[in-house]
């Protein structure tokens, strides 16, 4: 495994200079002829992407069974003795408990968000919130779960207030973006994720490619993502003896920070096209539906494509097309808003202008649900661009 680490190092040193040296005949290129440029790129990010990964694709190659082989063994040597098989045992258990507390702590976060959005008077009900939860923090078995929560309402009251700013006209200062750092850490990405949103939305691009590339560094292949509204489709993938696992929240956003979020959640916070689409909403549905609820690395991937389209960083804006791409076409990558992030990568199409593109995964996103979901807004949007007649 570690000489294919390093070959695949050298291999992915060659693509970033779009250079394969032959053996023997010097001054020749290996990729001329047999790889364009944009596939060289997109391999460049699939091997990054491997390498970052600690090589997990290998284990699923399933020529020769190579992959099932390297399982077995890797299998092998990990529970060798009695003691080390008991140790992983007690922490895979201990993770999925860990995993349950964390998906029912957000639910009931949520619901308590989503109260507060829905209602008129949530600027003067916030402090009262807050004072409850304080009231919690000082109780030794709430401590943990209440701070969770302060900081989640946190960020949530920092994220309206920006928006305020941004809808007066204003610039968002400094100490509102400072004070973001005290929810940063509710979890691995979505407190990030809304500062960077904030900062995109204001004009800092610089500011916010800096909390993205953060973002992308701290988001490991240990990052397991939690829902508080789609059930807990995590628990398939826990991985067996690591307790150290941290996780990563959803990102939500409701119509009081319509100001700092891309203009294409807009849609996703009215979803149904037509009132009888209402009447399909389940009692859960009719809580969420109304904020946009997107996943953390799609965002994150669909994020660094506008920042970097607004700092005119052509190829670094093609990489987040490529990478996210990639991530929605990895059956392996198991996603709760799974059509919302299959939007997202038809809306950079449709600003590469490649109005094809953008119908077929606008209309893959209807695969995940055709009622309530803003895919049929973008259809409606688009198809007469195209065709020059309504939709």
């Amino acid at each position: 495994m570690y000489l294919l680490w390093l070959s695949l190092n050298v291999f992915r040193k060659c693509l970033r200079l779009g250079r394969l040296p032959h053996y023997i005949i010097e001054g020749v290129n290996l990729f001329d002829g047999k790889l364009s440029k944009v596939k060289q790129k997109r391999l460049l990010v699939y091997v990054d992407s491997m390498i970052k990964d600690n090589l997990q694709d290998v284990f699923h190659i399933d020529i020769d069974n190579t992959g099932r082989r390297l399982r077995a063994c890797s299998m092998r040597r990990f529970v060798h003795g009695g003691e080390q098989r008991r140790v992983s045992i007690c922490n895979s258990i201990s993770l999925l408990l860990k995993y349950d507390c964390v998906t029912t702590f957000l639910s009931r976060l949520m619901d308590t968000i989503c109260l507060l959005s829905s209602n008129n008077t949530f600027e003067e009900d916030m402090p009262h919130v807050l004072r409850n939860a304080l009231e919690c923090y000082r109780n030794s078995r709430l401590k943990t779960a209440a701070l969770k929560f302060i900081k989640y309402v946190h960020a949530f009251q920092n994220s309206i207030q920006s928006s305020e700013c941004l809808r007066l006209g204003h610039v968002v200062n400094s100490g509102t973006v400072s004070r973001f750092q005290y929810s940063l850490n509710s979890d691995v990405a979505s407190g990030r994720l809304k500062l960077a949103s904030v900062l995109y939305c204001g004009g800092n691009l610089q500011a916010a490619v800096r909390v993205l590339e953060d973002v992308e560094r701290r988001y490991h292949s240990n990052v397991k993502a939690v829902c508080g509204w789609r059930g807990n489709g995590g628990k398939d993938i826990m991985i067996s003896g690591n307790t150290e696992t941290q996780f990563a929240f959803c990102v939500s956003f409701f119509r009081q920070e319509l100001y700092c979020i891309p203009f294409i959640l807009l849609f996703e916070m009215n979803r149904n096209r037509f009132e009888d689409e209402l009447d399909e909403r389940s009692y859960n549905e009719h809580k969420w539906m109304l904020s946009a609820e997107v996943d953390a690395l799609p965002f994150l991937y669909y994020l660094q494509y506008l920042t970097y389209e607004g700092l005119g960083e052509r190829y670094n804006q093609l990489r987040a097309l490529e990478v996210l791409e990639l991530y929605l076409g990895d059956n392996r990558n198991k996603l709760f808003h799974q059509e919302t992030a299959i939007n997202f990568l038809g809306h950079c199409y449709e600003m590469e202008e490649d109005y094809e593109a953008a119908l077929h995964y606008y209309r893959e996103s209807l695969r995940w649900g055709n009622k309530n979901n803003a895919a049929n807004w973008h259809l409606a949007r688009v198809h007469p661009i195209i065709y020059g007649n309504i939709f």
